[in-house]
């Protein structure tokens, strides 16, 4: 990990990504007077800076995206070894039987009386038109509750 952080540092310097921009240059004239102006060395108003800037943001994105410190866990798979049932074939002798006369008795029928069960039940909440005394109607909302109910079974 430490070479690939090596190289990459290595390759952004040598592009110039966080070098400071050359302003100078040859003239191929004769020189001329001119007013000294104190600028700054990364150009007017700084405009030299923002692709050196842009550069490293983006390179170190990258680099920190390659580079990774998180630990990498392996976890091995299990091996579940199960015992292995064989069944042996079932050999029966035929049994003769000799068939009996069916008796069936009639149960006597009983007839159950409904049962009655009262109940918890709940009432959802709804609007409900009510007509005033002049005689317009008013729409207001009446909350949910429980209501007491009888169920027969």
């Amino acid at each position: 990990m430490k070479k690939v952080l090596i190289a990459l540092s290595l390759v952004a310097i040598s592009t110039g990504a966080f070098a400071r921009p050359f302003n100078g240059g040859f003239h191929h004239r004769p020189p001329v007077y001119h007013h000294h102006y104190h600028h700054s060395g990364w150009g007017r108003g700084g405009r030299g800076f923002w692709p050196g800037f842009v550069g490293g943001v983006v390179g170190g994105a990258i680099v920190s995206s390659i580079v990774d410190s998180r630990p990498v866990v392996v976890t091995q798979p299990a091996v579940v070894t199960q015992p292995v049932v064989v069944q042996q074939p079932v050999v029966t002798q035929p049994v003769v039987v000799q068939q009996q006369p069916v008796v069936v008795q009639q149960q006597p029928v009983v007839v159950q009386q409904p049962v009655q069960q009262v109940q918890q039940v709940w009432v959802e909440g709804r609007y409900v038109d009510q007509v005033q005394a002049n005689g317009s109607t008013v729409r207001i909302w009446q909350p949910g509750h429980y209501e007491q109910r009888t169920v027969v079974q």
